[in-house]
């Protein structure tokens, strides 16, 4: 048990360094970096749960707010819980503000408060929260690991793997527009999800996984 929980530690360590240092408001470094790794995420995430730019906006300004209230005090465990989830929880709080807000000025109420079962059973966006905040999660991962094997492949080799694998051409198709062996499709498919698996892996890790 002991091995197990001092390799977890390992793991998270990036992850707890970033926390950590976040526990410091004037860590202008720190928080920029947050900001850099979640704020397009948390944006995004918002978006599609219904959020215009605006209010998705807002809703990345208050998550990063809550976020600086709750660091000086806070003691991350990743024995307790993943950062996903914490985010997560974060992140849907400030969502639901934001529709809350909207709902108020539509029905006129203005600061009245409202009942939150009768909000959550009403509004849509609350349905699956969990299943798609993982699924977006994992194309988060995704689309940083791509971002990093940019930096370690040619570019026929990439634009190979995204046109193959990604948007699901032929593998024939894909090697008459590049102007190249068939086989070279395939080999390059592995290649890239190797080097893929590897990035997405150090990923999981930096983000306390």
């Amino acid at each position: 048990m002991a091995s197990t929980r001092v390799g977890r530690r390992v793991k998270t360590a990036t992850q707890e360094s970033l926390l950590l240092r976040l526990q410091d408001i004037d860590d202008a470094k720190a928080w920029d970096r947050f900001h850099e790794t979640y704020g397009p995420f948390i944006y995004n995430f918002a978006c599609k749960r219904g959020c215009n730019n605006h209010v998705a906006q807002d809703v990345l300004q208050e998550t990063l707010i809550t976020f600086s209230r709750i660091m000086p005090e806070f003691s991350y465990d990743p024995m307790r819980g993943s950062f996903r989830s914490l985010l997560m929880t974060v992140v849907k709080s400030r969502v639901a503000d934001a529709f809350r807000r909207e709902k108020k000025q539509a029905m006129g109420t203005g600061n009245a408060p409202l009942d939150t079962d009768v909000v959550e059973a009403e509004d849509p966006w609350l349905s699956n929260w969990e299943h798609d905040w993982n699924r977006e999660w994992e194309q988060h991962l995704l689309l940083e690991g791509l971002k990093r094997v940019k930096n370690k492949v040619k570019p026929h080799v990439l634009e190979s793997f995204r046109r193959y694998v990604l948007e699901g051409q032929r593998a024939e198709d894909v090697a008459a527009a590049l102007g190249i062996p068939e086989a070279n499709i395939y080999n390059q498919k592995r290649r890239v999800l190797t080097l893929l698996q590897k990035e997405i892996a150090v990923v999981r890790e930096e983000r306390g996984e």
